[in-house]
């Protein structure tokens, strides 16, 4: 099988595999405890969260808030910081994941907006002082867009919020970022970061929000007062070990851009009808691994089931919301529509990949697309 839906989700990792076991057959201690066994536990957390504010090089004074993924790390930064505000304005880009959108629009008593888009399907930066007033108390922004790659201006924004609306924070959704594109959270702006194992090669069911040192957030899940009365209930420690495994064994050397250039290429080249949706694939304004492409007038589904066929996995956007709609909503953002939005395909890589899976990709995409684009409703 060719696995190009990683940003779906991922296959764990030996290393990380092996440390969850470890975890649950050894170390299987619940952290809470006071014997000696189990503040062993508890220390394989803190290094976890150690590796966490290292990654992302939080600043000085930053904590890792560990929970069930980025959907529950996004709704704990948006709902825990925003709910008990009686009035004010939260932003957020046209692209979120619905984790962030539908939490901000879930506030009671703050008024939801929305940051366009540009054609490249980043946020229009031009947009921003019209919209940074001084009753914004959050702006969400995700560092890379899980649809089409782009990855956003994070600290252009950050800049102009500290201009109009200093006092609001910055939640990033860095869930499709996360090690495969560089952050400095330090230096970006960003108050808070929101990150999934499953995207990186760790178990699905656990993630972190890592909360800058101005970041203030109330409790939305209360019980035992586990995480610092943050996030109560019993740690998942296998998990957690994963995913300090997964971030400390991530092979960050793989040059997965390499691997997209040559996907891009072998398919454009054979198809030349193919066009990309988002910023050019060889421009750092997008992610390495993510490469979303229309293949007119073949529709999504077609191509995605013929190609599994030949067992070759891809997507066609977010794989929270395709049961849900026909067009995705980001390029409709992006003012894409018609048949060009209705053949949108998602490749996403993981350093897993070869480049042979590529090619051999390119060749099946080009079979199907001649045997169906003669046969496609008009």
């Amino acid at each position: 099988m060719i696995y190009l839906d990683n940003s779906a989700t991922t296959r764990v990792s030996d290393e990380a595999a092996r440390a969850a076991v470890r975890c649950m057959t050894e170390n299987y201690f619940n952290p809470s405890a006071l014997y000696a066994p189990a503040m062993e536990a508890e220390k394989e957390m803190t290094l976890c969260r150690e590796a966490l504010l290292r990654a992302v090089h939080a600043p000085q004074g930053s904590r890792a808030v560990f929970v069930s993924g980025g959907t529950e790390a996004d709704n704990l930064a948006i709902l825990g910081s925003m709910q008990s505000l009686r009035s004010g304005v939260v932003l957020y880009s046209d692209g979120e994941h619905p984790a962030v959108r539908e939490a901000c629009q879930a506030l009671r008593n703050v008024q939801a907006r929305v940051l366009p888009l540009d054609r490249d399907g980043r946020v229009c930066l031009d947009r921003l002082p019209e919209l940074f007033t001084g009753d914004v108390r959050l702006i969400c922004v995700m560092q890379v867009n899980n649809e089409t790659g782009a990855v956003m201006p994070i600290r252009e924004i950050a800049a102009l919020r500290d201009i109009y609306c200093p006092q609001a924070l910055l939640h990033v959704d860095g869930v499709q970022g996360f090690l495969r594109v560089p952050f400095d959270m330090a230096h970006s702006g960003a108050d808070s970061y929101a990150l999934s194992g499953h995207k990186i090669h760790a178990p699905k069911g656990v993630g972190a929000l890592i909360l800058g040192p101005r970041f203030r957030l109330t409790a939305r899940q209360i019980g035992g007062g586990q995480e610092k009365a943050l996030r109560s209930g019993t740690e998942n420690t296998p998990g957690i070990a994963a995913l300090r495994a997964a971030v400390e064994h991530f092979p960050a050397d793989t040059d997965l851009r390499a691997m997209k250039l040559r996907l891009w290429e072998g398919l454009h080249s054979l198809i030349p009808q193919a066009v990309v949706n988002g910023p050019d694939p060889a421009s750092d304004l997008t992610a390495p691994h993510i490469l979303n492409v229309s293949l007119p007038p073949v529709r999504s589904e077609t191509m995605l089931h013929a190609l599994e066929g030949d067992g070759i996995c891809i997507g066609l956007g977010s794989a929270c919301s395709s049961h849900k709609q026909r067009v995705s909503r980001v390029l409709s953002a992006m003012g894409i529509s018609g048949l060009r939005a209705e053949s949108a395909l998602r490749f996403s890589l993981s350093p897993y990949n070869t480049p042979e899976e590529m090619d051999l990709t390119a060749r099946a995409a080009q079979k199907y697309y001649d045997a169906f684009k003669a046969f496609v409703r008009r």
